[in-house]
């Protein structure tokens, strides 16, 4: 991405490129899977027990303009997403069905 005195330009492909010096600035933005580990979540379920849960979660940027204007920190909105989103699916069920159903609960996002 670049951008010239604060306005974006537009996405640049791999490569060399030419920028102008104090005019432009360039941000680099990965378009690859990020593996981002989840740190460990103190969560109460459904029946009152209360369970440490870690995770992972695996994130790719698809639009690179997006994610550079629309949000301020990529990984940071992903890394609370993800946590709210831990706490409020375990939450909703008792530990017996967590832990017996844990494939079907990490399979269909919430």
């Amino acid at each position: 991405m670049v951008f010239r005195f604060g306005r974006i330009i537009g996405a640049r492909d791999p490569g060399l490129r030419l920028i102008i010096p104090f005019a432009d600035v360039m941000h680099h933005i990965s378009l690859r899977i990020v593996t981002m580990p989840i740190q460990s979540q103190g969560i109460i379920t459904r029946d009152n027990v209360s369970v440490d849960v870690s995770a992972v979660a695996y994130f790719r940027v698809v639009d690179a303009i997006k994610s550079v204007i629309a949000i301020e920190n990529v990984s940071s909105a992903i890394n609370q997403i993800a946590q709210t989103t831990l706490r409020k699916v375990v939450g909703r069920h008792t530990l017996d069905e967590t832990l017996s159903e844990t494939d079907r609960l990490t399979s269909s996002p919430r």
